[in-house]
């Protein structure tokens, strides 16, 4: 007879919870992860680990690897414990039926509540609580920007994954500060020209309905909110408490699940306004979820009710009422909190009521005895897992810290470096190394920025432009050190340039190149990083290489600095800049008689 679970992902915290709670039982349980040592291998309730190849990378290899092991086991079931876990396997489901139970509907279904674009529009039209919310179907906000009325703003993906080159990416909530940043965003995200939704941003604490269903019905229900999140501004709970199931509240979540006559374990996330106290629905996953630990301390055992709907077996007593007031704590994610609240004033990071003081969270890290609180990862009767992630967080540590000391080494050397650089346009130095190096007969000229969609593109056009009207032999070209191909110029580029006669509507971004670099004979950039980063790919440009800000006839600068992220008066004041220079140079370039 089948007995036994393969579940994804052993890195996952929920993955961890689950080979606990099913290993205690007697459940055989066999854990997947990409790298060996992961947090539920580690565990004395795993079974057996293996490791597969990266579903991001290999997903065919992936599939192949739970296919082979699944059988090898003679597993019953298969609890995907991700998104793309749960993507991958859904669009084979059916194959891996053919060898284990498949607890959780087809992807159809599955996208239903997956989809927040559809789920979202659906729930406002159902009378269910959403932040006031702009619908961009195409990724064009021309027109839209106008409507929104107060900032920040969410800027919110319809997926979390999206392909993209025929492989699943993962997109990106964003918050948007003003108008100009939301231009960027929507300008630069690949994934934002797809469906998404700009979102009044909700200052309050999460709650979230978490239950069993059968054809959308609840079988077992429970609800916790979270006290602290990493980043404190929100994010993952660290600290997290349960509670009665709050109304109305639970009825949106049982109404969102009939909806998707949802088979399966489910989270309906919301999250509760500080002022009004109503609650937004702000997503849904339907898989198991990070703080799936405290279910299981509070009395609602998931994992084991959902292998016993598998089964068919019955476990009434896991469907007693569950203890109010328990709590879980990720030690590790709050000590991160912790940090992050020491680094950053309060008033910085719109932290809900429930986060506490400073000092409440330093407690709460050293404070072992409330009985309370339940610790989610570091368990007497399982080591293991608590030291496997308490080494590597400490890795983590060190790379960090020496990532920074590298960093602070190679800003010092930076300072330095340009205040070498200052000193000698003070002394003219300059001028002394353009007339020794400056060709005497210059008709191709390169400019290099980073991204080839702000700085670099101006000054290719305002050259052409020039060139043209005094009669120069001049053939111009832009590329990035940074860039990728294809981009158009900034939004606020376009904008602010064309104001001052320079349109760069038909420009494309494009790499810098050896061929580039070989054919130009002057080469310009607009910092010191970037010529010490160019010559280290192509040593042969060091000749020809110039600042351009030393082009300036009367304030020559070290570095023209990048607007990109910046509000317009910053591109106002570059493009000052810039077209100075550009006017330095071209007197060089055809210099008066």
């Amino acid at each position: 007879m089948k007995q036994g679970v393969l579940v994804t992902d052993g890195d996952e915290r929920s993955t961890l919870a689950v080979t606990r709670s099913l290993g205690r039982q007697g459940v055989p349980v066999f854990v997947g992860a990409e790298a060996a040592g992961s947090l539920a291998g580690s565990s004395r309730y795993c079974t057996r680990s293996f490791t597969y190849p990266s579903p991001w990378r290999d997903p065919e290899g992936y599939l192949a690897c739970l296919a082979k092991k699944a059988t090898e086991f003679d597993a019953t079931a298969i609890f995907p414990m991700t998104e793309i876990a749960m993507e991958l396997i859904g669009e084979r489901r059916a194959d891996f039926t053919k060898i284990a139970a498949l607890p959780f509907p087809a992807l159809d279904q599955y996208h239903l509540l997956s989809d927040k674009y559809r789920l979202t529009a659906w729930a406002e039209r159902a009378g269910i609580p959403v932040p006031e919310t702009i619908f961009v179907p195409d990724g064009r906000i021309l027109g839209l920007v106008e409507r929104i009325d107060g900032w920040p703003v969410v800027v919110k993906p319809g997926r979390s994954l999206l392909r993209r080159d025929g492989y699943w990416r993962k997109s990106t909530v964003l918050i948007a500060h003003d108008a100009a940043e939301l231009q960027e965003f929507y300008s630069d995200r690949w994934f934002l020209k797809q469906p998404s939704m700009i979102q009044r941003y909700i200052t309050g604490h999460g709650e979230g309905v978490f239950g069993l269903f059968r054809a959308g019905d609840p079988s077992v229900l429970f609800a916790h909110r979270r006290l602290r999140e990493r980043p404190p501004s929100g994010g993952v709970s660290v600290l997290r408490e349960a509670i009665a199931l709050p109304e109305p509240m639970t009825d949106y979540a049982v109404r969102i699940m009939q909806f998707a006559r949802w088979d399966g374990v489910a989270m309906i996330e919301f999250k509760v306004d500080r002022e009004t106290q109503v609650p937004y629905l702000m997503e849904v996953n339907g898989r198991f979820w990070g703080s799936l630990q405290l279910a299981i301390d509070a009395g609602i055992d998931f994992p084991a009710l959902l292998y016993n709907s598998v089964t068919g077996t019955s476990a009434p007593a896991e469907l007693q009422p569950y203890r109010v007031g328990v709590r879980s704590h990720w030690w590790l994610g709050g000590v991160d909190h912790l940090l992050a609240r020491l680094r950053n004033p309060a008033g910085e990071l719109s932290l809900s009521r429930s986060a506490g003081s400073r000092g409440g969270a330093l407690i709460s890290l050293g404070n072992v005895f409330d009985n309370r609180v339940k610790n989610e990862i570091f368990r007497a009767s399982d080591l293991a897992p608590g030291m496997n992630e308490l080494a590597a967080y400490c890795r983590r540590l060190v790379t960090s810290i020496y990532t920074k000391l590298g960093n602070r080494t190679r800003g010092t050397y930076r300072k330095m470096r340009y205040a070498l650089i200052n000193f000698g346009l003070k002394a003219g130095l300059n001028r002394k190394t353009l007339g020794e190096r400056f060709p005497q007969r210059a008709r191709t000229v390169l400019v290099l920025c980073k991204g080839n969609i702000c700085r670099s593109p101006f000054v290719d056009k305002y050259l052409r432009i020039a060139a043209r009207q005094r009669a120069l032999d001049l053939q111009v070209s832009s590329a990035g050190l940074d860039a990728k191909s294809g981009r158009q110029a900034h939004p606020l580029a376009l904008e602010r340039s064309f104001k001052v006669g320079v349109p760069l509507d038909e420009h494309r971004a494009q790499a810098v190149s050896e061929t580039l670099v070989n054919e130009a004979d002057i080469i310009l950039v607009m910092e010191p990083d970037q010529q010490e980063e160019l010559l280290s790919s192509f040593p042969q440009a060091a000749e020809k290489t110039f600042l351009l800000g030393h082009f300036d006839p009367e304030r020559p600068v070290t570095e023209i600095a990048d607007p990109y992220g910046r509000p317009a008066a910053e591109f106002d004041a570059c493009y000052a800049q810039l077209s100075a220079a550009c006017e330095g140079l071209l007197a060089r370039l055809a210099p008066t008689s």
